[in-house]
């Protein structure tokens, strides 16, 4: 399992509908700010391809994750294609069993305390509370008195701004999609402002 390994990164990019053509310039310039995992959402085109590409170019340097993985037939693409670990939206238990059976690490989205000992007692040591932007660092600080040993991901309206409060409130890592990944230094393929900005927030959350 990689959940030791997802914590230590502290900061996930979520990779979603990005250009398949300047997928992997985009991925060695997160790399080259210091990202050690990353994840690629189910809904972009040719996710299989990019996940299965990250895998054969970065294998030594990055782990790599699918997200947005709804069903069980998302979930096998995903580990058809080398994914290491599987992130959801929501708790859908079949997805939980399949990525353990096939070793790989899950985080499902939960939303409320009972959500998440439901996906802890499914074999999930780590969820994603998702919406984080619905939900104040406060909530996590208090949840994570009575269910300390539920490890938490924080995904949705995460911003250089704000993600040290949630990790300091006693998140392990936080997921971070357009604050962290412009879309201006994406579609003028700027990647060196792109390592530079992955770097700022690097240097913040370290």
């Amino acid at each position: 399992m990689l959940y030791n390994e997802l914590k230590s990164a502290k900061l996930i990019p979520v990779l979603r509908k990005i250009p398949y053509e300047t997928s992997q310039s985009l991925i060695e310039a997160l790399i080259l700010g210091g990202i050690k995992a990353l994840e690629i959402t189910m809904d972009t085109e040719k996710a299989t391809e990019i996940i299965k590409e990250t895998r054969q170019q970065f294998s030594d340097q990055v782990i790599v994750g699918a997200g947005t993985v709804l069903t069980v037939e998302d979930c096998r693409k995903a580990v058809d294609a080398g994914a290491q670990f599987i992130v959801s939206p929501s708790l859908n238990l079949d997805v939980v069993e399949y990525s353990l059976k096939n070793g790989l690490a899950v985080v499902p989205g939960v939303f409320t305390p009972t959500e998440m000992q439901t996906a802890y007692m499914a074999g999930a040591e780590m969820i994603k509370l998702f919406p984080a932007s619905a939900l104040s660092p406060g909530f996590i600080k208090d949840v994570k008195g009575p269910l300390s040993h539920i490890a938490i991901m924080t995904t949705g309206g995460i911003t250089l701004a704000n993600a040290n409060s949630y990790l300091e409130a006693g998140a392990s890592v936080v997921g971070a999609g357009s604050d962290l990944i412009n879309k201006e230094f994406v579609k003028n393929e700027q990647w060196t402002m792109l390592q530079k900005e992955t770097e700022r927030w690097i240097e913040q959350l370290s």
